[in-house]
């Protein structure tokens, strides 16, 4: 019983916010009908025993019920009411409700006399918990800090440990000098007595020892390390439970940065990575990368980090596992990974496993963004809501995973009480159609209806161009066809009485063409430059002039080229504010592109290459800024975009023609 108890507490050690994480993450199982909850009865005393046997039998909602009643018995002594909410915050932590947790802990373990040492585990369990907690904020800090008090009221060697090990856990993007030093505490302690911890225990320890270790560039000595953790957890066999895949996971990583890719890549087979049916779950996805210069983050920098995906696309958790320069960098990456989020018709199309659990590597982006072709319809739409006086939705502090429902509840409260034809409908559907979370349902249920209610209400036509834009994009979104008869589909007839709305439909139009159409196409661009109702200088008319500067260019024809970006009045060093990407024209791929090692093994995955474009359509600076599995296919996927060509942008000095770009590169037998 004391190993299997202590097995638990290293388990907890080592993922302070992911086995409940992954309960969030979980599939759904068919539910039992519920069972008639048995009231919590009893004396003081025997509340608190139920509680604890509720707990330690992992029935949380049993054990919270329990402890809120006991809450309420014991509201007029604060030393045990102090000790209750300790035990109530545990239990919500266990149920990954971690904010109601942080709040009742602040306001209970102050409550805990400091001189009563019959309240040491109190005391110790709070602080542990409190560091948990901070640790699935990413205040890695913050749990560090935790972690030493809970050390500091630590009795006996497994809370010792655990204390230990949250330090390590918490330090090695902090301190990982420091860090690792805990972490060979810990180890000694275990070493010591050798019959108190079984294999699962040791595993944990070494995990932790060894992730110190690869974050200070000891890429041999971890390697060692995580190659006994695998042993220790039965070695590599075709069973991968959590633990299996982050240790071999972890093995491989190291394996790979030392140098011994042959070693790493026996690791990575028997992860399971690189062998799902869709490889590419990136679709529907919302994967912000941070940008370069924020947060001390530099384009060289990259990180390993690991995160699940919830039945709501949501990410349960994020946390770092390496990063390329030692200290706090790796944080960044965990933290825009955090509010990552997937459409929740495409979670189901990820294997169980890899929602649980699942490893990129990142770079940060060197995206500048810039004013889209949307700005003015964006600004016009605003302001005609603005001017109607229609109060938007209040999503301030609303997490992703809840934001859908709201908006849904929302718009249905709206309709049974004003109808299906109010202006008050449209700021509620705009950012229900607008997220990436949005469903096909939503798009089909919605979509029409918004654009009636702009029309309805007599919208300008470039708020109306707004609207219809959302409403086709989120229907392509949600891989609805669009006809032209169909209600997503955009017609130029509809913003033809205002110049801004027709001349920005017709660029819209042109740019969605592809590269070989847009020789035909002409007479959108031209229909904009010899609008009469359009002053010279007008964006829009700029924005044509350069992109029949580069059909001018592309077609062979530089001195008409020359005369219309000459008609622009921008500088040769300048870039129309409205400037179009590019279209991809050509991208060979040869067999020699697939790592050959991988190909052997049935390894395969994806990369997300972000480039330059030239003015003459080749690629500049290229550079993997995701990739899966980590630190495989990042340099295979670069060479591919490197001899990509895309369409020409006329400049005058040759320059650049679009930055920031990417390019998805899917790797498969």
């Amino acid at each position: 019983m004391r190993n299997r108890y202590l097995a638990l507490l290293m388990a907890m050690a080592a993922m302070p916010a992911i086995g409940h994480a992954m309960q969030d993450a979980a599939p759904a199982a068919p539910a039992p009908a519920p069972a008639t909850p048995t009231p919590a009865t009893g004396t003081i005393q025997q509340l608190f025993e139920q509680s604890t046997q509720a707990t330690e039998a992992a029935d949380y909602p049993r054990a919270l019920e329990i402890l809120t009643t006991l809450e309420g018995r014991v509201v007029r002594n604060p030393r045990s009411l102090a000790i209750v909410r300790v035990r109530k915050a545990m239990v919500l932590a266990e149920l990954s409700r971690w904010a109601e947790a942080r709040d009742l802990l602040n306001q209970a373990a102050p409550a805990l006399p400091r001189d009563d040492t019959s309240l040491s585990t109190d005391r110790y369990r709070a602080a542990y918990t409190l560091g948990r907690v901070s640790m699935g904020d990413l205040d890695y800090v913050g749990a560090l800090a935790h972690f030493s008090a809970a050390l500091a009221e630590a009795e006996g060697p497994a809370a010792r440990i655990q204390a230990l090990l949250g330090q390590a856990q918490a330090g090695t993007f902090v301190d990982p000098a420091e860090a690792l030093k805990a972490a060979e505490t810990a180890n000694a302690i275990a070493v010591a007595d050798p019959k108190m911890f079984d294999k699962a225990s040791l595993a944990h320890i070494d995990l932790i020892r060894g992730r110190a270790l690869l974050n200070l560039g000891q890429f041999d000595p971890a390697e060692k390390l995580f190659a006994r953790a695998v042993k220790q957890q039965g070695g590599l066999t075709t069973r991968v439970d959590f633990d299996d895949l982050v240790t071999r996971s972890d093995a491989s990583i190291a394996a790979m940065l030392a140098g011994h890719r042959d070693t790493a890549r026996n690791y990575l087979v028997y992860t399971g990575a690189g062998r799902m049916p869709q490889q590419d779950f990136t679709q529907g996805a919302d994967m912000a990368l941070p940008r370069c210069g924020e947060d001390g983050v530099q384009p060289e920098d990259y990180a390993v980090v690991e995160f699940g995906i919830s039945d709501s696309g949501a990410v349960s958790y994020a946390r770092p596992v390496y990063g390329s320069r030692p200290g706090p960098s790796a944080l960044a990456f965990a933290r825009a990974v955090r509010d990552w989020s997937w459409r929740p018709d495409d979670v189901n199309k990820i294997p169980a496993l890899f929602r649980f659990v699942t490893r990129l590597e990142l770079r940060c982006s060197t995206a500048e963004g810039g004013p889209s072709m949307l700005a003015g319809p964006t600004k016009a739409l605003g302001d005609w809501l603005e001017a109607k006086r229609v109060p938007g939705p209040v999503l301030d502090n609303v997490p992703m995973t809840r934001q859908r429902a709201l908006l849904l509840q929302q718009a249905q409260l709206i309709r049974s009480q004003k109808g299906d034809t109010t202006v008050e409908l449209v700021p509620v559907l705009i950012p229900l159609l607008a997220g990436s979370m949005a469903a096909r349902e939503d798009v089909e249920t919605y979509g029409p209806l918004l654009r009636r209610v702009v029309r309805t209400a007599d919208a300008p036509p470039l708020a109306q161009l707004r609207v219809d834009r959302l409403v086709h994009d989120a229907a392509e979104h949600v891989d609805i066809r669009i006809r032209a008869d169909s209600p997503y589909a955009l017609r130029a007839a509809d913003y033809q009485a205002d110049a801004d709305a027709r001349a920005t439909f017709a660029i819209l139009a042109y740019d969605d063409l592809r590269p070989r159409e847009k020789a035909g196409s002409q007479a959108l661009l031209n229909a904009v430059i010899d609008d009469g109702a359009l002053p010279a200088n007008d964006p829009l008319r700029v924005a044509a002039l350069v992109r029949r500067a580069s059909l001018q260019a592309t077609g062979g024809n530089l001195e008409a080229a020359r005369a219309d970006y000459a008609a622009t009045g921008l500088s040769a060093q300048q870039c129309s504010i409205v400037d179009a990407k590019p279209s991809l024209r050509s991208a060979p791929v040869s067999s020699a592109d697939y790592p050959t090692d991988m190909v052997s093994v049935g390894v395969e995955g994806w990369t997300r290459v972000q480039f330059d474009i030239a003015a003459d359509g080749t690629t500049r600076n290229q550079r993997a800024v995701i990739t899966y599995p980590p630190m495989i296919f990042g340099t295979n996927g670069t060479k591919i975009v490197t001899r990509a060509k895309y369409e020409q942008s006329y400049r005058p000095d040759g320059g650049l023609g679009c930055g920031g770009n990417m390019q998805g590169v899917t790797f498969r037998r």
